[in-house]
């Protein structure tokens, strides 16, 4: 049988059989330079991975079974199920990248496993529980380093890091970071609401609505702080930025966003409960009605942090482009240093 480029060869072949030619030429040599990897998955490999996740889950049973009672009880953590779920998306849109890598283990990896081990021991014997958390990424980043090497950790350090917001922050930590959201919140809902036609004064995180003659207070607790709306904002940048090809500023740019959307968001979440505690009672702010409330946000949020990604490719277009214009080519065109004369 004749190759593809045997096919459109001799005298007869016509413009359309040459251009059609270079296009298998091009796919053949772009299939030439793609990295291939002979590595797979051994029978070995697959025990030594269940060994090695049997033991880490042993390690870190007592940490495990305290973040998901956490994330079960306390409705303030409660994404902590999906952080893990988003974290596995990283690795598999990558997934193709990894498998063309050749692992190369690190010894600088076996040192910081060994360096993680020893202080989830000391952590665990002395009950500092926040730290021994913060070990079961260290010890996972020891491991991909050990196991994988450098060239895998490009790309899976993210995915691991991003593991830190599966973590509740300490009590203090959290009240510091919810105190000024709370605020925030509540004195951009004040400002919506009066724009609404609802006339409305803010007394730290309490919102004061007129009614007629009458006064109705809507607190804005620290659930409505919008630190859940942050972490799923942020975890919408990362993600956006990691499966796009872009610059490093703009990856950051992009995620640095993601908390003024979170803050505007979240005070359009705010606003628009206290409209509904207004024209249909007080019910409607409460409950079931105002956690569905915080998911329809998503909408807007993904929109804004849309918006700030297209602004983006605007700015850079017009920043980083150069004004110098191409050489003229072709017939017609003038060798460099030479004048047309009339």
């Amino acid at each position: 049988m004749a190759s593809p480029s045997e096919n459109f060869s001799g005298p007869a072949a016509g413009a359309g059989d040459v251009a059609m030619k270079r296009r298998f030429d091009y796919v053949a040599a772009l299939r030439q330079q793609m990295p291939e990897s002979n590595f797979r998955f051994s029978n070995a490999m697959i025990i030594a991975m269940a060994v090695v996740a049997l033991g880490y889950y042993l390690l870190f049973k007592i940490q495990i079974m305290e973040l998901i009672s956490v994330w079960s009880k306390n409705p303030n953590f409660s994404d902590g199920f999906l952080i893990p779920l988003i974290a596995l998306a990283f690795v598999f849109v990558r997934w193709k990248t990894l498998k063309s890598l050749e692992p190369r283990p690190s010894l600088a990896g076996l040192l910081i496993l060994c360096l993680a081990v020893f202080g989830q021991v000391i952590f665990s014997i002395y009950g500092q529980l926040q730290f021994s958390e913060l070990s079961m990424i260290a010890v996972l980043l020891g491991l991909m380093l050990w196991t994988l090497g450098w060239q895998h950790m490009k790309i899976l350090w993210l995915p691991a890091i991003y593991l830190i917001f599966m973590i509740p922050p300490p009590g203090t930590l959290y009240v510091k970071i919810t105190g000024p959201l709370q605020v925030i919140s509540a004195a951009i809902g004040v400002s919506m609401l009066n724009l609404f036609g609802i006339h409305a004064v803010r007394t730290a995180t309490q919102i004061n609505m007129q009614v007629g003659t009458h006064w109705h207070s809507l607190n804005v607790a620290q659930a409505c702080s919008g630190i859940r709306l942050l972490t799923t904002f942020f975890a919408l940048a990362i993600l956006l930025g990691y499966t796009t090809n872009r610059p490093m500023w703009q990856k950051i740019t992009l995620a640095v966003c993601a908390l003024p959307v979170a803050i505007v968001s979240n005070s359009l979440r705010v606003a628009l409960s206290g409209v509904m505690f207004v024209t249909l009672g007080r019910e409607w702010a409460r409950g079931s009605t105002h956690a569905s409330l915080g998911l329809l946000m998503l909408i807007p949020a993904g929109l804004m942090q849309l918006g700030i990604a297209k602004l983006i490719d605007v700015v850079s277009q017009n920043l980083f482009v150069s004004d110098a214009e191409p050489p003229p080519s072709g017939r017609g065109a003038q060798p460099a240093g030479s004048t047309v004369t009339p």
